[in-house]
């Protein structure tokens, strides 16, 4: 038994090592059920856009991994605005989103108040008098990674005039500790908050009856 423990100690310490020492990187990637009923509205997508925090630097914005590449915040909303259009337009909200319309029915656009996800080990990993770190943490159940973060997003639908119909915002939270596996590697769990997040938004779009009614005309 002790040996088996010592083995699975080992082998979660590998993985562990493993996952630290590739270099992860965030993508955004958006999971929406179909919505029903669709808004039966065009609407142009235009830009999405990071909070002054996030553009700045002065917010986190992304994943903070040991190692994890680094994606500038330009880069990194215009991502998300092409995965959040994508997203959208699969899960047919709208009849259609498109980035140019001649005349389109609503102009979307956006605000990222929060999008990060900090990855890291336990404090107590790292201590140099602790040996076989693997192996006591399974033999006492102890979970060597923790991970948090937040997906926080606004949504405003506008008239092609510039008046706002309304605005939708949705917002996920998440702080979990685990023993990492390749299967949920650096930016997954953002990108399941992330999904929460649009998720919301979503529901909030389809339910408003304004909305529908100022899109039809």
């Amino acid at each position: 038994m002790i040996r088996t423990r010592m083995i699975v100690g080992l082998s979660l310490l590998m993985a562990a090592f493993a996952v630290g020492c590739s270099r992860p990187e965030y993508v955004p990637d958006i999971t929406l059920p179909q919505a029903r009923p669709i808004i039966d509205a065009t609407a142009e997508f235009h830009d999405l856009y990071p909070a002054r925090d996030l553009a700045s630097g002065k917010e986190t914005f992304g994943l903070d991994a040991p190692k994890a590449k680094r994606v500038e915040p330009s880069e990194l909303a215009d991502q998300l605005e092409t995965e959040l259009l994508t997203a959208l337009d699969d899960a047919a909200v709208f009849t259609r989103v498109t980035r140019f319309d001649p005349n389109p029915d609503v102009v979307l656009t956006g605000r990222i108040n929060a999008l990060h996800e900090r990855y890291q080990p336990q404090v107590w990993t790292k201590l140099p008098f602790i040996p076989y770190v693997g192996t006591v943490a399974q033999m006492l159940a102890m979970k060597t990674h923790t991970s948090s973060g937040e997906a926080d997003l606004t949504l405003f639908v506008l008239k092609s005039t510039g008046e706002v119909i309304g605005q939708y915002n949705g917002k996920s939270s998440f702080k979990e500790s685990f023993n990492p596996t390749h299967d949920v590697p650096p930016g997954s769990r953002l990108n399941r908050a992330l999904s929460q997040a649009v998720e919301q938004i979503q529901q909030k779009l389809v339910q408003d009856a304004h909305l529908r009614t100022v899109a039809s005309r």
